[in-house]
């Protein structure tokens, strides 16, 4: 089962910022994810809207600190950032999946990016995930782990899905996604994850 940091590591670290990614990778985590807006013509990370004034790191300081060395999965949360995406990304080798809640964004994606992988973001709808999933030809969902029961964990697997739930937090939940088949999970406390 993968670890990926959530927002970097944001129960150890400040969330979306160069010390949460320092932070994650120091806890050998197999994935980091954050998420993405647009500010005067640049991408910078946060998960929330954006707040006037306040400063933001940018994706191009995260990708440099990443530098190719962990796969890294990005969340699209503004359609703004579509128009910078190409221009940001470019040069830069590291495997990312790109995801969100928004299908219209993904569809764009997949047009800007073809060869990356693209994840579907579900907050309860195992059913519209898949329905999702299959038209933008990807077997990558991004769940919430209040969503997930064996029965529907197994049929995804059956079916080649690769499932991925958020935000697992406890051990013991992870421990029975586990048991279930899961591919991997996103937590905000991946300390607590090491031996996995």
């Amino acid at each position: 089962m993968k670890i990926i940091g959530h927002r970097g590591a944001r129960g150890l670290a400040p969330e979306n910022t160069v010390l949460g990614i320092r932070v994650a990778m120091r806890e050998k985590v197999d994935m980091i994810e954050l998420d993405l807006w647009a500010q005067d013509g640049k991408i910078v990370l946060s998960h929330d809207p954006l707040v006037e004034g306040k400063k933001y790191t940018t994706l191009a300081q995260a990708l440099k600190k990443v530098d190719s060395k962990l796969p890294l999965n990005l969340e699209l949360k503004d359609p703004e950032v579509l128009r910078l995406l190409k221009k940001e990304m470019h040069g830069y080798k590291g495997e990312v999946v790109f995801s969100s809640f928004n299908y219209k964004i993904l569809q764009i994606v997949k047009n800007i990016f073809p060869k990356s992988e693209i994840a579907v973001l579900e907050k309860w709808s195992g059913v519209r995930a898949v329905a999702r999933a299959s038209r933008l030809g990807t077997k990558r969902i991004h769940i919430n782990h209040k969503a997930l029961w064996s029965g529907f964990v197994k049929s995804m697997k059956h079916k080649d899905y690769k499932l991925y739930a958020y935000t697992v937090n406890l051990s013991d939940r992870a421990e029975e996604l586990e048991k279930w088949g899961i591919d991997g999970i996103f937590t905000d406390y991946p300390n607590l994850f090491k031996d996995r």
